[in-house]
């Protein structure tokens, strides 16, 4: 599927300045309606890819859904992972960057730490008495960069860099 250019995502920018913002991945799953823009701001805020192009990680996310298909959240033609489902994907993608060695060595230390708490996350909702599935944006919800990130557009560190 390739991504319509009315849906087209806007990212912060000269006249966005002012108006910086913070949405948590989980928030970002709260807010979607069935529509593709939503869909495409949560799935790439999760997988840093667009959904429209290819990528692994939507086969793996498609071949997870028809696996565990009680772990499936529709919403309109899209869906949400929870559960096993979730974590099984998010493992995938984490691992898939750990070993990408294009990626800096400190990123990779990053998502191999966000890898061990989406695990601690997902060890501690299936432990309870009663067992949570939490959804892949639940899982993939990082507070360290929500509070920092939050932070810095407070105290204005987030600028516009003027190109040359």
């Amino acid at each position: 599927m390739n991504l319509p250019n009315q849906y087209s995502i806007i990212r912060a920018n000269a006249s966005s300045s002012g108006n910086l913002r913070f949405i948590s991945t989980a928030k970002l799953e709260q807010e979607l309606d069935g529509s593709y823009e939503k869909f495409y701001e949560y799935f790439f805020a999760i997988y840093n890819c667009s959904f429209a192009e290819k990528s692994g990680i939507k086969e793996r996310r498609d071949e997870l859904a028809k696996f565990y298909p009680n772990n499936v959240i529709r919403v309109g033609e899209y869906f949400v992972l929870d559960g096993e489902a979730a974590f099984s994907a998010l493992t995938s993608y984490y691992l898939a960057l750990i070993q990408a060695e294009t990626l800096s060595q400190e990123y990779r230390d990053y998502i191999a730490e966000r890898l061990e708490e989406v695990k601690s996350a997902h060890k501690a909702s299936q432990s309870l008495p009663i067992p949570i599935d939490l959804t892949e944006g639940q899982l993939a919800n990082d507070k360290q960069m929500e509070l920092l990130t939050c932070i810095a557009i407070g105290n204005g560190q987030v600028v516009l860099q003027n190109k040359a």
